[in-house]
C-alpha cells in the first residue's frame, strides 16, 4: 500500500532535549508553512495526535529505513 500520509525525521540535535519538544517544535513550523500554501484541512489540523519521540539507538539503521521507503514523495539527507 502507498501511503503518502505521513512523515518520517530522523535528527540529530545538541544537548538533550526532550522528543515531545522537538516533535511539537516541528508539527508547529510545518503547520505555518502548510497553512501559508494551502487551506487547512478539513479536520482543522494537518497532524493526529501523538506521534513516534523515540531516541534512537541505532541511527544508520533509521536513516536507512527512511531512504529505503518504497514510494517516497520527497527524500533528503544531509550527509555530512
Amino acid at each position: 500500500a502507498v501511503m503518502r500520509n505521513h512523515v518520517h525525521l530522523v535528527v540529530g540535535v545538541p544537548g538533550d532535549p526532550e522528543p515531545d519538544a522537538l516533535l511539537r517544535d516541528f508539527k508547529s513550523y510545518a503547520s505555518r508553512a502548510l497553512n501559508g500554501r494551502w487551506p487547512k484541512p478539513a479536520s482543522g489540523t494537518w497532524w493526529t495526535q501523538g506521534g513516534s519521540t523515540r531516541k534512537l539507538t541505532d541511527v544508520p539503521a533509521a536513516v536507512r529505513y527512511v531512504l529505503e521507503q518504497e514510494y517516497p514523495l520527497v527524500v533528503w539527507s544531509d550527509d555530512t
